[in-house]
């Protein structure tokens, strides 16, 4: 054990889990608009104070959040095609609370250079830059890419959705699904791992109708671990046949509500560790009716720690959709 190179890596490493460790027990929530940090003992203190805040994800260190804003007079539940919401997307350094806006959104006539709708902020693993989702054509979005430093946005490729590698030979390549049409007829749908650059490395295949399922087996292709059946629950964003009911039979008691009932529902998107303790909590598709979407997120906080799955782990991630009782 005297070699000095093999201590600087097992140090390198335990500074590395000791990071990793600090990130998880963190978490951010949104809760009217605004984001409420909670630390490792359980504190929480307020971050923002707009009203108009959302999507935070914590960085790779725990030293940053990077979130959206919507802009003065935008609505939240606005559809139009190719286009969304326009949010622009900021960081805040937890330990001081300055924030920094890094991407401002627009629209644009060029797809590529959509800046509206933007969500799915997710960072490369080194925390050094933020992926995103934007609007963009009819059959897919778009992702692009920002330096948390700052400076000007870049395109990096279609996609609707994405993951980004975390460890092995590809660590920082993220995995997309592309809308592909081929030479006869018809189309499909492969997951492609590309480059930070947005260059196609290669197709790792279609792997069914299950998303969720499919996201946790691309990574894990170009991880090396090969692509093995997928039982229920095996993977961080997949769930078992029951799981949606244990959810909702942990929230519904939560949720106080003496409005209307016909024709609400809301569906929030929630982000746990493996424990299920709540990470982030945010509104993905509104019901129309404010107050019933704010006593919906309410109650899923209040239902903190989230259910285990039948492999004792909470998923990642996952939705879930909330009507009143007799709606």
């Amino acid at each position: 054990m005297n070699d000095p190179f093999k201590l600087i890596a097992i140090a390198a490493a335990l500074i590395a889990f000791l990071f990793a460790a600090a990130a998880d027990a963190q978490s951010v929530v949104v809760q009217y608009g605004n984001l409420v940090y909670r630390n490792a003992s359980g504190a929480t203190e307020v971050l923002t104070e707009t009203g108009a805040d959302g999507s935070p994800t914590i960085s790779p260190d725990g030293n940053l959040v990077a979130f959206t804003r919507l802009q003065p007079g935008e609505r939240e539940n606005k559809k139009i095609a190719g286009s969304g919401p326009q949010r622009d997307v900021y960081v805040i350094r937890i330990s001081d609370h300055v924030s920094r806006k890094i991407v401002t959104a627009a629209h644009s006539a060029q797809p590529e250079n959509e800046l509206s709708g933007i969500n799915s902020l997710t960072f490369s693993p080194d925390g050094s830059t933020l992926y995103f989702n934007t609007a963009a054509w009819a059959t897919s979005k778009a992702i692009h890419a920002v330096s948390v430093q700052g400076g000007r946005e870049r395109f990096v490729t279609n996609g609707n959705g994405f993951a980004v590698v975390q460890h092995g030979e590809y660590a920082g390549y993220l995995v997309t699904s592309q809308h592909r049409y081929m030479e006869a007829h018809g189309s499909w749908n492969p997951y492609v791992l590309v480059s930070p650059e947005g260059k196609e490395i290669k197709v790792l295949g279609e792997f069914g109708d299950d998303k969720s399922r499919a996201e946790i087996a691309a990574p894990q292709s170009v991880e090396g671990k090969g692509v093995p059946p997928i039982p229920a629950a095996a993977g961080p964003n997949s769930t078992s046949p029951g799981y949606s009911e244990k959810v909702q039979r942990r929230v519904r008691p939560n949720i106080v509500w003496a409005g209307e009932t016909a024709g609400l529902e809301t569906i929030v998107s929630v982000r746990c560790s493996p424990s299920g303790t709540l990470l982030s909590a945010t509104i993905t598709r509104s019901s129309g009716d404010e107050q019933w979407d704010q006593a919906v997120l309410r109650a899923v906080q209040r239902s903190d720690p989230m259910p285990v799955d039948i492999d004792g782990k909470a998923p990642a991630g996952f939705t879930i959709p909330l009507r009143p009782v007799g709606g």
